[in-house]
């Protein structure tokens, strides 16, 4: 079957399923230049259609709502498809929504539930807006509802496992902050959920606004900013923060306030407390919440395997915590375990839904996105006229003159291959350093990213080498930039500059030979030439802008930066 999955609302997302395998996953924020994009993929959409698949021969559209509307009322209201979205325009940012606060989104739940009921008009309008969006008769869409999607997108990790325990957690979808699932016998089943009243998203989230950051985009910046915090001063911060929500007996989140609430609360615990202290206690609160909950549910139905998606899991911190746990096993998150990936959950569940006979998919490598040739490449060039402007070398052997620039500790943008899914640059639309010199960190920043100053770059490590630089007693397999781990004393030396500079733990992209071949034998070459197995890696794109798509936006940033150096297909530009 051909299954195309959609995220519709904030991190808006197009995948398919071919040929029994994900063919394709990527996010409208990367054609609109828009971050975070939020509304209906139609450019992503329009691609796929033009240049991968005909939509007569679609067998199923899944939509999955990443906002909180539409599948609790149509499951309420029996009706079989709706899904209708007024008040976000298609372009509109997830963070500008969230300014309208909590209590509009209770006055937008009042809406749908009691006047949009009566409305049989618009349930035919919204029928008649996915036929056309989709360009698939309604028969062939379906709806999917917010935490099962996320919990179908563990399933290409954990094919193998004869018995698991799966756990969603996020902000809020569908009226639920949680779920827990257990998959066995390659079956998923829900054993629980949480409603969204409860939200240790949400606290996380207003703790992000309240330190003056962008609830929904910024909470990676707190996650960061937490090891620089002083337990001597954050302890009574973080009392305090227990006092209003925990995990009680029954394995439920529970909290004191409403989300309406909520900014008001935490904000008379953290006035006038310093921000790395703030940011230390909401972490931990965090941290120890989560590893009571998915305690209990282990013990519960004895079960040492565990696997995690949704917003919240975007948190590598507590990600490591869980994979540190002396109750756990085997651990699998879902990369870039935000909404964009339950485009993935979405096609994985139709899969199994409509297809009980065929063989899970294995979920490999995330360079599902699009990709262009050299041809292509050089037309690109030519248009702008980048030949007459800058030193320009084309050379089959490209990785040679790179690792070299790397290896004298020059910085070089890299645009190659098929663009990786979700928020993690996984090496073809990265920038790239030497690893072990630290003030290269000062140097990225000011040539391009302006990153706060207290944020950790990335390394992409070999595979063979893994074991040098990364503390992974559990042979935990860690190609996704998706959790930290404690790192050797090799790599405080070797890889200073990629490392949090606090707490010295790594969130390292294990490059798998034959997943990306050509960034494999760029990092292999470094090695030849410095000894070091790996190189310091962090996104292509602007401050406040995607990462890069196509050869127009690698030479746009490239020019509009402070980087010398763009490796670009098979050739290599130089600025004067």
């Amino acid at each position: 079957m051909n299954i195309v999955g959609i995220t519709h609302g904030h991190n808006a997302t197009v995948s398919l399923l071919k040929d029994n395998a994900l063919y394709f996953c990527q996010s409208e924020e990367r054609f609109n230049r828009i971050k975070n994009s939020t509304g209906f993929p139609h450019e992503t959409l329009e691609y796929l259609y033009k240049n991968i698949i005909d939509p007569k021969d679609i067998d199923l559209v899944v939509i999955f709502e990443a906002s909180v509307r539409g599948y609790t009322f149509l499951k309420r209201n029996k009706f079989k498809s709706f899904q209708y979205s007024s008040y976000l325009s298609p372009n509109e940012k997830f963070g500008s929504f969230i300014k309208k606060s909590w209590p509009v989104w209770h006055l937008t739940q009042f809406y749908f539930k009691n006047i949009l009921e009566k409305n049989k008009f618009l349930i035919q309008e919204s029928y008649q807006y996915f036929e056309n969006v989709c360009r698939v008769p309604i028969k062939k869409i379906k709806f999917i509802d917010h935490h099962e999607s996320h919990a179908f997108s563990t399933l290409g990790g954990i094919t193998d496992w004869s018995k698991g325990l799966i756990f969603t957690l996020d902000a809020v979808g569908d009226y639920n902050c949680a779920t827990v699932s257990i998959f066995e016998n390659g079956e998923i089943n829900k054993l629980e959920e949480d409603d969204y009243s409860n939200s240790l998203g949400a606290y996380y989230a207003a703790i992000t606004s309240l330190l003056g950051m962008k609830s929904n985009e910024h909470e990676f910046k707190v996650m960061g900013l937490a090891p620089y915090g002083n337990k001597v001063y954050y302890e009574k911060i973080l009392n305090d923060f227990r006092n209003l929500i925990t995990v009680n007996s029954k394995g439920k989140f529970q909290s004191k306030v409403q989300p309406k609430s909520l900014h008001e609360r935490l904000f008379k615990i953290i006035k006038f407390q310093r921000f790395d202290n703030v940011a230390a206690a909401i972490q931990e609160l965090t941290e120890e919440l989560i590893l009571k909950w998915i305690k209990y549910w282990s013990e519960k139905y004895s079960c040492n395997n565990i696997a995690v998606s949704g917003g919240v899991f975007m948190n590598v911190k507590a990600c490591q915590r869980i994979c540190e746990a002396n109750f756990v096993e085997k651990f699998f998150v879902t990369p870039s375990s935000g909404d964009e990936s339950s485009a993935i959950g979405s096609v994985f569940w139709a899969h199994k839904k409509f297809n009980k006979s065929l063989t899970p998919i294995k979920l490999n490598d995330l360079y599902l996105g699009i990709q262009y040739s050299d041809k292509e490449i050089g037309k690109c060039l030519n248009e702008l006229e980048i030949f007459q402007q800058f030193k320009v070398i084309k050379s089959d052997d490209i990785n040679e003159l790179a690792s070299k620039l790397l290896a004298d500790n020059e910085v070089i943008a890299r645009f190659d291959g098929k663009m990786e899914f979700g928020a993690r640059a996984l090496g073809n639309r990265s920038i790239l350093s030497s690893p072990k010199d630290f003030q290269v960190i000062e140097k990225i920043n000011a040539l391009i990213k302006v990153r706060d100053f207290w944020m950790p770059f990335t390394p992409s490590i070999l595979e063979e080498d893994m074991d040098k630089y990364i503390v992974n007693p559990k042979k935990i397999f860690a190609p996704y930039m998706s959790l930290t781990f404690n790192t050797t004393k090799l790599a405080h030396k070797e890889l200073s500059a990629a490392i949090h500079p606090r707490d010295k733990t790594a969130r390292p992209q294990c490059v798998v030979k034959n997943w990306n071949p050509k960034y494999h034998d760029l990092i292999y070459r470094f090695k030849k030439k410095t000894g070091i197995g790996a190189v310091l890696n962090t996104s292509f794109n602007l401050h406040g802008e995607p990462n890069v798509c196509s050869p127009y936006d690698a030479i746009k940033t490239f020019k509009n930066s402070g980087i010398k150096y763009l490796l670009i297909g098979n050739y290599l530009i130089e600025k004067n």
